[in-house]
């Protein structure tokens, strides 16, 4: 589970560690503390904490009260259908707007530079639709989140 977790955060951007971090929760029938966590992953507690960061920003891991230890311990969301529309609607879609904003802004860049001289007719055009297709892909998606928010 460790394991496959770090793959599924590498392939949605995310640093392995957050997602080896998440995996562990998952599997531990009990809260761990950053310590534990790291001697487990045999990674350094500054990644841990910042893993558990991001985990707890998107509601998929909690900090749990353990009576008379001063240490921070932290839990997994059980609900993997909750955790999936929580880091959906957290980290995912708020992307989706900023990609929007990112390729206006490419567009008119590259338009800059033709006018400038900087990209002859056959460069412009070939970034042109390369981009334009990358806006295609994002339409499509934004088109198809209503139905992936109602599924999750």
């Amino acid at each position: 589970m460790v394991d496959t977790m770090a793959k599924v955060a590498l392939m949605l951007g995310l640093p392995k560690s957050t997602g080896q971090i998440y995996g562990l929760l998952y599997l531990s029938p009990e809260a761990l503390s950053l310590e534990v966590i790291a001697e487990r992953l045999s990674i350094s507690k500054a990644s841990v904490s910042t893993g558990v960061r991001e985990l707890v920003s998107w509601h998929v891991v909690q900090q749990v009260f353990v009576a008379g230890d001063r240490r921070d311990y932290y839990a997994a969301e059980p609900d993997l259908r909750e955790a999936l529309r929580a880091i959906y609607m957290d980290a995912c879609k708020p992307k989706l707007g900023k990609v929007e904003r990112r390729l206006d802004s490419l567009l008119a860049a590259l338009e800059a530079d033709r006018k400038a001289g900087a990209l002859n007719r056959e460069e412009f055009q070939f970034c042109r639709e390369r981009l334009e297709s990358v806006g295609r892909m994002r339409d499509r998606l934004v088109k198809w989140l209503p139905l992936a928010e109602k599924l999750l």
